[in-house]
């Protein structure tokens, strides 16, 4: 194994409820009758990529461009929430040290914003250094966005390595299934608000998930990989 791949905001942060504060505040600003509680939103969380939410839940009721003036809104209610940071999410910290103590690279595969990517890493600056990360992709990287495999396939490309020297950390279905489809292993560490369904490879430790994944390639006829964390 030679990376690790962090695949969204919401595996290193748990930002589910500042951004469904976000998108009803915007909601009301532009003077748009909708309301996310907190069932609706898990269910909107299925699909990634704020916008494309937006298009699913607005039809033709909204153009492209009402639907980026509210995302901007949003994303501007989001950026003033997480003014005075958060902290990472459980077992993250203790994930990434043993990353860095195995000499893996350590790539952040997100087809979010350039502007999120920003102010989630500003919003971690005093929990996790990323700095060291060998990769940090965003949604002008590519043409597709996930759960489609590509974000995954220039990491890879972007490392020089095989989807099988890697392995994946997502917290949502559709989001691992990115990762599977470009041939990454991939756990799969739900935040809160995240519907895992039957999804394979679930983990409450990442941790702990990456040590049984390290310790089976140093093994491979003593250890098996897990199928759950």
């Amino acid at each position: 194994m030679k990376a690790l791949l962090f695949g969204s905001i919401g595996v290193l942060a748990e930002t589910s409820e500042l951004q469904r504060q976000a998108y009803n505040s915007a909601f009301t600003t532009h003077g748009v009758d909708w309301h996310w509680n907190i069932a609706t939103y898990c269910q909107h969380l299925a699909t990634p990529g704020g916008q494309n939410r937006l298009r699913t839940l607005g039809g033709d009721a909204l153009s492209d461009k009402e639907i980026r003036r509210i995302h901007q809104t949003k994303q501007d209610g989001f950026a003033a929430l997480l003014a005075n940071g958060v902290a990472p999410r459980p077992g993250i910290a203790a994930t990434l040290a043993i990353a860095r103590a195995a000499g893996l690279r350590i790539g952040f595969v997100t087809t979010t914003t350039p502007r999120t990517v920003a102010m989630i890493r500003a919003a971690l600056a005093g929990h996790l250094d990323m700095s060291d990360f060998a990769v940090i992709t965003s949604k002008e990287d590519v043409v597709r966005e996930k759960p489609d495999g590509e974000v995954y396939e220039l990491a890879l490309t972007r490392l020089g390595i095989t989807p099988q020297e890697a392995v994946a950390i997502e917290d949502t279905p559709a989001s691992q299934a990115a990762a599977t489809a470009a041939g990454v292993r991939c756990h799969l560490y739900t935040g809160a608000y995240a519907i895992a369904g039957d999804a394979p490879l679930q983990t409450r430790d990442p941790a702990a998930a990456l040590r049984t994944d390290l310790a089976a390639m140093r093994n491979p006829d003593s250890h098996r990989l897990a199928a759950t964390g």
